[in-house]
């Protein structure tokens, strides 16, 4: 042994002595470990060069799918007549797979960070139900921006307007490919003629049409995010401190107008179930906040789930701290579960919802036929790890309308009903996938990790324990050669 000549009293002190060593780690580990873990994760959750984190929020490390449904307008040349409402038919899903990749990073002092994010789609068509040449019949958008624009000046005004739409391109509706519809946009005859005509009074800022026309692979469209790094305070992680170097949106008054919430790619960790949760939707050019609703698994992570509500798209009929949502200049405030986007589209009549009207005021859906709202299908919901803000599924849903009003001063508009119409709606869907999982999950089990091998730790230094205890009662510290050993070393 290598103890052999050690003393009785050298021999004690080395096993109480590593006895004590291996206790107090072992209860050290179980005061400390708890904060070590929780620095560390903080240290790879925070914005910052180098981190965990930064990378994955530079370029997204999952697959991210936007889905499009879009609305054919089957029965348009019925829309005078008072016994038929317009009928819709869903068409679709076309899905595009989404990357994401943060560009022109600026980091600041303050512990914020500045960025614009490139968005490309590829089309999908393995996972779609459709082409995107598929023909789809819907309201002729700038028409209808025209006439909304235009609808309380004089009628000396509007005559010459009305004599403009009708020989110059303006139409009730229009069919185009579904490409076309979404990013290509198509060439209009009455864009042209406004372009031609150059007035301020009505502002058409392009020369085609299409809901995301210049959108794809561009960084600057969003416009610039500014958000918080979490360096200083891990609770505002991810919160938006300014759009396009602006705290107010410029489309709502204040309160409403305030740039508020996050982006939806990134959360501070330890999130209550009770708290509410706020995404700013640039879509909408607006925040909406989230509610809590049970929780949900994914590969063996536990996630709370939120949900948009009633409250979420209310202007102010249900929620009077939500009125400011609502155009003080509008005729009236849209009823519950929609919302005005005019001035974020370009003053276009845009109304964005939940898609098929769910949880809208059951007039919306009264007015037409062919939707059917359904929460499993249609419902916004975002759920997320609470301990270290990880996401672990996201389902972005929105319903882009439009207004459609009688108007007796336009041929085009004369007689028909007064209804929204519903245009498309998408899901921005994303969801955590194995490997990012496991990464989450040795996260999460650092302070487990800690735990057992404190645990661990303090058993060595109560055996050490025992044994000094035991050979010290039995007397047993020096060894006493049996009789063999003596016959051999004499």
């Amino acid at each position: 042994m290598c103890c052999e000549l050690c003393s009785v009293t050298q021999r004690k002190a080395w096993v109480f002595g590593f006895g004590t060593f291996f206790a107090a780690l072992g209860v050290a580990l179980l005061i400390f470990w708890n904060g070590i873990a929780d620095t560390i994760m903080q240290n790879n959750l925070m914005l910052r060069v180098g981190s965990e984190s930064y990378k994955n929020w530079v370029e997204a490390p999952i697959p991210i799918y936007l889905e499009f449904h879009m609305f054919n307008w089957t029965n348009p040349a019925e829309i005078r007549n008072p016994n038929v409402k317009p009928h819709f038919v869903e068409m679709g899903p076309y899905v595009f797979l989404e990357k994401h990749l943060k560009q022109n990073i600026t980091f600041y002092e303050n512990n914020t960070v500045s960025y614009f994010e490139k968005r490309t789609w590829f089309f999908d068509e393995q996972r779609s139900g459709g082409s995107l040449d598929d023909m789809l019949t819907a309201a002729h958008v700038i028409t209808a921006t025209v006439a909304d624009e235009m609808r309380h000046r004089n009628k000396f005004i509007k005559k010459i307007l009305n004599f403009m739409l009708n020989n110059e391109g303006g139409e009730l509706y229009t069919t185009k490919t579904v490409r076309e519809w979404i990013f290509e946009g198509y060439k209009d005859k009455l864009i042209d003629f406004l372009n031609l005509f150059n007035t301020t009074k009505i502002n058409i800022p392009y020369t085609r049409f299409g809901w995301l026309v210049d959108r794809n692979d561009s960084a600057e469209y969003d416009g610039l995010f500014t958000i918080h790094t979490g360096v200083d305070d891990m609770a505002n992680l991810g919160r938006l401190t300014h759009w396009n170097q602006k705290t107010e949106t410029g489309f709502y008054k204040a309160p409403c107008g305030t740039v508020n919430g996050t982006t939806g790619d990134l959360f501070p960790p330890h999130l209550s179930p009770l708290q509410e949760i706020t995404i700013f939707a640039t879509d909408a050019c607006r925040y909406m906040n989230l509610a809590p609703n049970g929780t949900i698994e994914r590969y063996g992570l536990t996630g709370y789930n939120w949900v948009g509500t009633t409250e979420t798209l209310d202007s102010g009929e249900n929620y009077p701290n939500q009125k400011c949502f609502c155009d003080s200049n509008s005729d009236e405030c849209p009823k519950t579960g929609v919302v005005e986007c005019k001035k974020c589209r370009n003053n276009a009549p845009i109304y964005a919802s939940f898609p098929h009207f769910y949880l809208a005021d059951s007039a919306y859906l009264n007015a037409v036929s062919g939707l059917q709202p359904d929460g499993s299908k249609h419902s916004f919901n975002l759920a997320i790890e609470p301990t270290t803000g990880i996401p672990l599924e996201v389902n972005g849903r929105l319903q882009i309308n439009m207004m459609i009003q009688p108007d007796p001063d336009f041929d085009i508009y004369r007689g028909v009903p007064n209804f929204l119409m519903p245009m498309f709606w998408f899901d921005q869907r994303a969801e955590l996938d194995a490997k990012l999982a496991g990464r989450t999950k040795l996260v999460l089990a650092l302070g487990g990790y800690g735990f057992y091998t404190g645990i661990g730790f303090i058993s060595i230094g109560a055996i050490l324990f025992i044994v000094g205890i035991v050979l010290t009662v039995t007397k047993r510290w020096k060894r006493i050669p049996n009789d063999d050993e003596d016959m051999l070393t004499n």
